[in-house]
């Protein structure tokens, strides 16, 4: 559990507002230039900085990267922030000069907290290049969005809101994997986990006051588990447009393409792109080429891709066309005439109870949730049939909107007697009066 303070503002709705800490919070300002320390190359050190982190069992964490024509960015840079939350530690770990495995074994450690802005970024690069899985995360852009702070609210707009230190942005496109770095970018690099330690505790007092903070931590750790997951390869096909349009043995071949492209990509690190365009691999599918001739003269394919990737292309495509073909899936559902605004309505419904509340809508529902739920509601929920598997109709999203969706959807079908299904009672709303 993140560690809180209790002060608190009142503000509109019962909510707090987003007033900047108080100096007695915060009296950390950016060091002069002769004070940032150059980054960390020693493993000793690397090791020392991650047995004192693990004692303290907290630490802010950062990661500067290059993802320029890479399908998985390159490391450079870890920043971490330590020790007393209003005056933190801080140092740059240099990624590509030493082993920084000691401190992402930190990060899977579930007696140490780690704070990160907009983590999903980050952990993903741990998790594909390092098998880094994140334990115990809070996420202080969801923390805000969880405070109506604003909705994927950036690092330093953060910063001033709750410090009113204005941040410089002059190094957000630095070329980090170059050395040596300069005093000015080290200092940016470090101002991006300096804060943290003290705006997580702040944050995390204003989310316990209103009964937030558990939402926040099982948001932040769902974001977590989810950006270490990769989609195998042999399910990439279903990325492409139009592969469920394809006949059986087509759909087979593409299967089979897509996931040589994206291992291929993957060996490379270079965009799968690159390799070959996606309107590419569904006209050789389509087509099924037997020869380099016939390759070539599919006009999606290049003559550069023909000739590095000739062979190997017409391998999967015909490896793949002998295989089962993957299902089709399921046909888009046929709505009523009457219901096909009903989505859009529905996620307005869901946006107005998430406005009073001041919550980002996004971690409440998707346009697709309101669908899926509106589909439902005509293939047989206004009749009882079981609810769907939708994260709005459990836990604390369905105390805040969920159970509003479904009575929405039941008085919406009573005010058209003339076409509606036989309608079930409407379920008790524990927001309504």
């Amino acid at each position: 559990m993140l560690e809180v303070t209790a002060w608190a503002l009142p503000g509109r709705s019962g909510m707090l507002r987003p007033d900047r800490m108080s100096q007695e919070h915060l009296q950390t300002d950016r060091p002069p230039s002769s004070a940032v320390a150059r980054p960390v190359e020693d493993s000793a050190e690397v090791r020392r900085i991650a047995e004192v982190i693990g004692r303290g069992g907290h630490f802010a964490l950062d990661l500067e990267f290059v993802s320029q024509s890479r399908y998985v960015p390159e490391l450079c840079l870890v920043q971490v922030a330590w020790g007393e939350r209003d005056d933190p530690e801080v140092a740059a770990l240099d990624a590509l000069a030493v082993d920084l495995a000691p401190v992402y074994e930190l990060v899977e450690d579930t007696a140490v907290e780690v704070v990160l802005h907009s983590a999903q970024g980050d952990l993903a690069l741990l998790g594909h290049r390092f098998g880094v899985t994140a334990r115990r995360v809070f996420d202080t852009q969801i923390a805000a969005g969880f405070l109506g702070l604003g909705d994927q609210l950036g690092y330093a707009a953060l910063v001033q809101a709750m410090t009113g230190i204005e941040l410089d942005k002059g190094h957000q496109f630095t070329d980090w994997c170059r050395r040596p770095l300069s005093d000015e970018q080290l200092r940016y690099a470090l101002d991006d986990v300096r804060y943290l330690p003290a705006i997580a505790r702040d944050l995390g007092a204003r989310l316990a006051a209103i009964g937030r903070l558990e939402w926040v931590e099982a948001e932040s750790a769902a974001i977590a588990a989810a950006a270490v997951e990769r989609t195998p390869p042999e399910e990439m096909f279903r990325r492409l447009g139009g592969w469920h349009r394809l006949p059986d043995r087509s759909r087979a071949a593409l299967r089979a393409l897509a996931a040589w492209r994206e291992r291929e990509a993957l060996l490379r690190n270079k965009p799968p792109r690159w390799l070959l365009k996606d309107d590419a691999l569904v006209e050789i599918a389509r087509r099924l080429p037997a020869s380099l001739a016939e390759l070539r003269r599919i006009p999606q394919v290049p003559d550069a891709a023909a000739r590095r990737h000739g062979r190997d292309l017409l391998a999967a495509a015909a490896e793949g066309a002998a295989a089962a073909p993957p299902e089709a899936g399921r046909r888009p559902s046929r709505l009523p005439s009457r219901m096909r605004s009903w989505g859009s309505d529905l996620l307005a419904v869901i946006h107005e109870r998430c406005r009073g509340a001041d919550i980002a809508p996004r971690f409440v529902a998707s346009r697709a949730d309101a669908d899926a739920l509106v589909e439902w509601w005509a293939d047989g929920g206004a009749v009882g049939a079981p609810e769907p598997n939708l994260p709005l109709l459990a836990g604390w999203r369905r105390e805040l909107a969920g159970v509003a969706a479904l009575t929405w959807l039941a008085e919406r079908s009573a005010s058209a007697p003339a076409e509606r299904a036989p309608a079930r009672p409407a379920p008790a709303d524990p927001g309504r009066d």
